[in-house]
């Protein structure tokens, strides 16, 4: 495993179920090359994950580092290899709580890197088009980024867990601790949340219906 986080690692192709189990299951034998991949494949969601939750992106890359470095030590302790994902995602949250206990650090500015994952949230909200619109997505990525900044925590996360990082609703229950009917209310009332926030910035001039 590499000493600082590689944000420029892409999998190639996305692992089916099959293949994620059976990487596992050969890191859980030792096999330290599985091991590395799940890294490759994961270390960027992780520290992007706990960069929005923390807003340090220092921070995150060492919780990163210490994520992987858990799960390395702890992989004989999952049950379900399939599991994997939710597992890790829990292992970066626990860590970020037992850091801060609900207070955040200074929120650095927002970097490139770190904007990248709202496309998918900006696409619903922005049309394509000339130089004008793409000056607008600007705006609007900038609010979007505030607005999530600003959420309580309890929705932020879940927040973050579906709207960015594309997880079930039953992986984030597993991540979270909370029943599934709870993460779908969450979810549900985070997304009004964010949607109505940035009307409030933005007005109503950004499609914001089909936001989300």
């Amino acid at each position: 495993m590499t000493n600082r986080t590689d944000s420029r690692i892409r999998p190639t192709s996305p692992l089916s179920g099959e293949q994620l189990r059976a990487l596992v299951s050969k890191a859980r034998e030792g096999d330290t090359a599985a091991f590395e991949q799940l890294y490759s494949l994961y270390s960027r969601r992780i520290v992007n994950y706990i960069y929005r939750m923390t807003g340090s992106r220092a921070e995150a890359e060492d919780l990163t580092q210490e994520t992987f470095v858990q799960a390395f030590r702890k992989l004989h302790t999952l049950k379900e290899n399939g599991k994997f994902q939710s597992w890790l995602f829990r292992i970066a949250q626990n860590f970020v709580y037992q850091k801060y206990r609900g207070k955040r650090p200074h929120i650095e500015s927002i970097d490139e890197e770190g904007s990248s994952e709202l496309a998918d949230v900006q696409k619903l909200v922005t049309p394509a088009g000339g130089p004008e619109q793409q000056a607008l997505a600007g705006e609007l990525r900038e609010v979007i980024e505030k607005v999530i900044d600003e959420l309580p925590e309890k929705y932020r996360q879940v927040f973050v867990l579906s709207a960015l990082q594309r997880l079930s609703y039953q992986e984030i229950s597993e991540i979270v601790g909370r029943s599934l009917a709870s993460v779908k209310s969450d979810i549900h009332r985070a997304r009004i949340n964010v949607r109505q926030k940035v009307k409030d910035y933005l007005g109503d001039n950004y499609g914001m219906s089909k936001l989300l």
